[in-house]
């Protein structure tokens, strides 16, 4: 049975994710990779009562720790015909508090944000069919250009923002710059991996929610923005151009994975509801390759791993 498989579709936008893949996609297995894993069951059992799909099942992945990732793929490789026709990296944190790392020692956001991601991917690349889609959940904070309330990237190398180190900025500051840097780092790997996988014929997109209030991207803020983001920001979607319901953002994410509709589109970016150009730094090809390589040597991913040339 072939698979598709969507990181944190317990919530938010992978849930809504997970809904609308569940109506596109009836005869293929979805897989709801969760940290969360009792959330991912009870979001599997809603979303089999509202659309009767009789393959959704739940599997434990937390992407802050390398060993979670190599025994995720060990379970999948256990299914019954492991091939995959989509992979969804969309879990995602924004930490705006102190600074926390990951169970390998990364500094959490670029570990889970951008890590994990990238090496869930390549984990899983000699299971992607041809033809099969790898989107990667990015943010319109990556561009200074969008102008958002979020402090703007800046990239450095993936060994530095791996391994940041304290500084005197206030901690909110900080995490959103962390925030918005890993989100870079997703756009540019979807453009590497990309340009890397041409002759294999599987495509890599980026996507860009938008501003989705509602999600559980603020459940580190004090609790009243809290309560603002969940209460009264949903409102600046009358108003504020990008600003979509986790419903919407859900539905274009799988509809860019899996949707016929779009199925040519391959090496993108997509933004409020179509194509669009990202940050000007994204396209920096000299970044790309530092944070590939770093990336490689920071995941200590082997070439027996993959299915892709790491060099």
């Amino acid at each position: 049975m072939k698979s598709i498989i969507i990181t944190g579709a317990n919530s938010g936008i992978g849930f809504e994710c997970a809904m609308q893949m569940a109506r596109l996609a009836p005869d293929d297995q979805v897989i709801f990779a969760c940290r969360n894993v009792p959330a991912g069951i009870e979001a599997v059992q809603k979303i089999k009562q509202k659309t009767n799909h009789k393959n959704l099942i739940c599997l434990p992945l937390n992407l802050a720790s390398l060993q979670s990732i190599r025994d995720f793929k060990t379970a999948f490789l256990k299914l019954q015909g492991p091939a995959i026709t989509a992979l969804v990296n969309n879990a995602g944190l924004q930490n705006i508090g102190k600074t926390a790392h990951t169970k390998d020692g990364f500094e959490v956001t670029f570990g889970t944000n951008h890590l994990g991601g990238f090496y869930l991917t390549l984990l899983l690349l000699p299971c992607i069919e041809k033809n099969g889609s790898i989107t990667f959940t990015a943010s319109d904070t990556h561009d200074p250009a969008a102008k958002t309330a979020i402090e703007p990237p800046v990239f450095t190398s993936g060994r530095e923002l791996a391994f940041t180190k304290e500084t005197s900025e206030k901690q909110n500051i900080v995490g959103q710059r962390r925030y918005s840097t890993s989100k870079l780092c997703n756009v540019l790997t979807t453009y590497i991996l990309h340009e890397k996988l041409a002759d294999k014929n599987i495509r890599v997109n980026a996507f860009d929610p938008g501003l989705t209030p509602g999600t559980g991207l603020a459940k580190s803020y004090p609790a009243i923005l809290r309560f603002a983001w969940k209460n009264i920001m949903p409102m600046m979607r009358y108003f504020r151009k990008n600003t979509n319901s986790p419903a919407t953002s859900g539905s274009r994410l799988a509809n860019l994975a899996f949707g016929k509709e779009l199925r040519q589109l391959n090496g993108i970016y997509y933004s409020d509801g179509k194509v669009a150009k990202s940050s000007t730094d994204s396209y920096n090809k000299a970044y790309q390759a530092e944070l590939w390589k770093s990336s490689i040597e920071l995941t200590a991913i082997k070439q027996q791993d993959t299915s892709i040339s790491l060099t």
